[in-house]
């Protein structure tokens, strides 16, 4: 992670997430119109500064926040077979915190804690809200990431086309 834009002890605390093959293979997948590492490594990021500023375990906080979405594949591409309420609970928004969840305790340690910043990150969509103050900055902050990446994504396409036509007049 070469981005200049994070504070080195943020680096410092989540640099073996970061460097994980496994987590690595994140910068594959297209998310929010973002890749999923990106998207992943900022709701890290602006949780941990949020958690800092809250006098909060910023730490742990920062740690579960940038495994938030430790799934491998990407989501649009996945088929599911299943059928009536069990085809809604295998949707993506629905199943991938516990996805994400699994696949961070095979690589890494995680506190109780931890594990419900991750697999309750997607409330209310997912209906047991969190039950520590961690889960619910990774909650709300992914959220506004999200929507950020989203606005962002929405409005590109707009952006190149008025630069053509800018550069076109020119």
């Amino acid at each position: 992670m070469e981005d200049k834009k994070y504070s080195e002890e943020f680096i410092t605390i989540v640099a073996d997430i970061t460097e994980n093959y496994e987590f690595q293979k994140l910068k594959n997948i297209v998310h929010h119109g973002n890749g999923l590492f990106s998207h992943s490594v900022a709701v890290g990021y602006y949780s941990f500064r949020v958690a800092k500023a809250l006098g909060l375990d910023y730490v742990a906080i920062a740690r579960a926040a940038i495994l938030h979405d430790f799934y491998l594949e990407a989501w649009q591409e996945t088929k599911k077979d299943s059928k009536g309420i069990q085809r809604i609970k295998d949707m993506h928004g629905f199943s991938h915190p516990k996805t994400a969840l699994e696949n961070a305790k095979k690589h890494f340690e995680l506190s109780e804690k931890q594990e419900d910043m991750i697999v309750k990150h997607m409330f209310p969509l997912t209906p047991i809200p969190p039950t520590n103050v961690g889960s619910w900055v990774v909650t709300i902050v992914d959220k506004v990431v999200a929507t950020q990446e989203l606005a962002v994504a929405r409005t590109q396409p707009i952006r190149r086309i008025k630069n053509w036509f800018a550069r076109a007049e020119a």
